[in-house]
């Protein structure tokens, strides 16, 4: 009995396949091949069938049209060609990028003549009265910080003592007749000018990926005879060893806590708040929320949060010192700077969102806000508590925190002269391999508006273009970049900039449009045009500090399917019934 011939099953291939496998364009499959057959998958016979063409007549095409196979493998040279140019470019760019390092501006700070004090200790320990005390003696000198409301601090105490000071920020610049001495954010450090003190406060920060690079210059580059940095002490051997790259003569003075600070153990209900209490969460709208539950209790609160304009800010500050209010909560913006009287740091949350996920903090962060507690001359001790997770916020204060290895390098801006699209020339910096002794600014929030502005960031001039994407923006909020945008529409129209247009008749509104106006005046100044808009700010402030004082109650956190309150340490927008009846 005879075999049955196993019959070949025709092998079929999609457009796609014939596109990117063979090379063919549309036009030529729709000229030369027959008609495609809809195949369906066996596997899926509920999914519709996909148009496909016999492998047998595909090859057959191209053996009776020899041109067709020449102009495919010519169009596959050429692309490879390109291909291949584009790499020599990439790697020519990496090249480029990789020569620069720390090397160029620390040849730059040997060649001047300075001294440098470092003042190292914990948070309240003095080492900033301290640096500050040197720069009243002086005839020309500077206050460098990472905060406006820092160098506003600074502004309004050395004037305050008979020292005139003039402040520089990127909201505002307020120029002092006859003054010599400038309270500055590091940011706008005046590298032309000659002092005879200058201060570099919270030197630390200088591995921070975004801001880092800042530090990096002012260490390196100010000019000044006497150069006071007052440091955390994790960032002591980074410092010393870019001293002594530079072979610049330095002191350290090292700085004890003016108050003792201890664990005090688990606090259990905001009920139980204190006079003098500060209670730490890491969301505005936490904050606010705890805040309400406490107005609603007759505990009036003082607010502080990021998003917080510096004059409104300022203001919640000057309320609970005058003891208009007796309590703060706030989130971690409270651990840098901010002189407040507050006797117990109370731990609401243990975890925080860093930006790319939801974590457990760390010995610095813990160290740092719980060493608000305690004000030297009015407090005796200062205590910390927690209402989330004792053993995590005790073995953090204890923890010695590791010490900073690499400090961080900017952009160049000479790099903006190489011939290569600025797109790829940010990818390129990011991607760049890791170096052991530094890390290099993260461009990533240029890189995102970079794309916002689309084809047309072509048609503006290079530096203009790097110009507006680093003015300081919060990418993620889809409100601000577009505003953002619309100004950079209006400088490429050479059209004057429109004042931001935001309704104001609630806290969230006011604190966008304050944020928008704060991007108005950057890019203003960036085109050489000052327009004051510090009244419009100023009135915005007055309303956000009146919208905190009123409206607290509307942030009382409830409970989304049955409304009840939910309990300040909740993680969940549900209650737990509820929870339990799903």
């Amino acid at each position: 009995m005879s075999k049955k011939k196993k019959r070949k099953r025709a092998k079929y291939v999609t457009q796609r396949s014939l596109m990117t496998n063979y090379g063919l364009t549309r036009s030529i499959i729709e000229r030369f091949l027959p008609e495609p057959k809809l195949v369906f998958d066996p596997e899926n016979p509920d999914k519709a069938p996909v148009r496909k063409w016999k492998k047998s007549d595909v090859d057959a095409m191209l053996a009776a049209n020899p041109d067709i196979r020449k102009a495919i493998e010519e169009r596959k040279r050429k692309k490879e060609e390109r291909t291949a140019r584009a790499l020599r470019k990439t790697r020519a760019a990496d090249e480029y990028l990789q020569q620069f390092s720390p090397d160029d501006i620390i040849q730059q700070g040997r060649e001047l003549d300075r001294r440098f004090v470092l003042h190292v200790g914990p948070t309240n320990s003095g080492k900033t009265y301290e640096a500050i005390q040197v720069l009243k003696g002086a005839e020309r000198g500077v206050y460098l910080g990472p905060l406006r409301l820092l160098a506003l601090e600074m502004f309004e105490t050395l004037n305050a003592d008979g020292r005139k000071c003039s402040l520089l920020t990127g909201e505002e610049y307020e120029p002092v007749s006859g003054a010599g001495l400038t309270a500055s954010t590091i940011e706008l450090c005046d590298f032309t000018a000659k002092y005879d003190v200058a201060v570099i406060d919270e030197a630390q920060l200088i591995a921070d990926p975004f801001r880092g690079a800042s530090w990096t210059n002012a260490i390196c580059l100010v000019d000044a005879s006497v150069v006071q940095v007052c440091m955390a002490p994790e960032a002591l051997p980074l410092i010393e060893n870019l001293l002594k790259a530079m072979d610049t003569p330095y002191e350290i003075v090292y700085h004890q806590r003016l108050v003792p600070l201890e664990f005090a153990g688990v606090f259990k209900d905001i009920a139980d708040v204190q006079p003098g209490d500060a209670l730490i969460a890491f969301s505005r709208k936490k904050v606010l929320g705890i805040a309400a539950a406490l107005e609603k209790m007759g505990r009036h609160a003082s607010v502080i949060y990021g998003a917080l304009p510096p004059a409104a800010r300022r203001e919640e500050v000057r309320r609970f010192t005058a003891k208009e209010t007796t309590v703060v909560v706030a989130t971690d913006a409270i651990g840098m700077g901010i002189s407040l009287p507050i006797k117990r740091i109370i731990f609401v949350e243990s975890e925080k969102f860093d930006g790319s996920c939801r974590r457990s903090l760390v010995p610095s962060e813990i160290k740092q806000i719980a060493g608000r507690a305690g004000r030297f001359g009015k407090y005796d001790l200062g205590e910390v508590l927690t209402m989330s997770d004792r053993k995590l916020i005790s073995a953090g204060m204890k923890d010695e925190v590791p010490p900073i290895h690499k400090l961080n390098l900017a952009f160049p801006k000479e790099a903006l002269e190489y011939d290569y699209p600025l797109d790829k020339l940010l990818a390129q910096w990011d991607a760049l391999p890791s170096n052991p002794l530094y890390d290099r600014a993260d461009m990533s929030e240029a890189e995102t508006l970079l794309g916002v502005l689309g084809n047309s960031a072509s048609l503006y001039p290079r530096e203009l273009l790097y110009s507006l994407i680093t003015c300081p923006v919060d990418v993620k909020n889809e409100k601000l970049v577009n505003y953002w945008y619309d100004c950079c529409e209006m400088i490429l129209a050479d059209a004057p900039l429109q004042r931001p247009e935001y309704p104001e008749n609630n806290l969230e509104s006011c604190e966008l449009k304050y944020q928008a106006y704060d991007i108005y005046h950057q890019l203003s100044r960036r085109i050489g045009i000052e327009d004051d808009c510090l009244a419009d700010k100023e009135r915005l402030c007055n309303k956000i500090n009146k919208y905190l004082v009123k409206s607290k109650t509307s942030f009382i956190r409830r409970c989304r399917l049955c409304g009840c309150e939910l309990p300040v340490t909740a993680r969940f927008n549900i209650c737990d019934r509820c929870f339990g009846r799903r």
